[in-house]
């Protein structure tokens, strides 16, 4: 588990992603990540678009029901 610090920027929160996120994410200062909040309602950090986020949201949701 990788502890992310929440800061203060310009009035809203924030977190510091350290070096080694960066680099798995394949992101840099100035690029987007998204946060989607997932079936079981954890949430994922990822690199790629919206549309993207939901089909893996979708496959999980799949996944978890066959599992169950």
């Amino acid at each position: 588990m990788i502890e992310l610090k929440v800061i203060d920027v310009e009035g809203q929160s924030g977190v510091v992603l350290p070096a080694e996120v960066s680099a798995a994410l394949g992101v840099s200062a100035g690029d987007y990540v998204y946060l989607a909040e997932m079936l079981d309602g954890s949430y994922r950090l990822t690199h790629h678009n919206q549309h993207e986020v939901e089909q893996m949201e979708l496959v999980e949701g799949t996944m978890h029901e066959e599992d169950a």
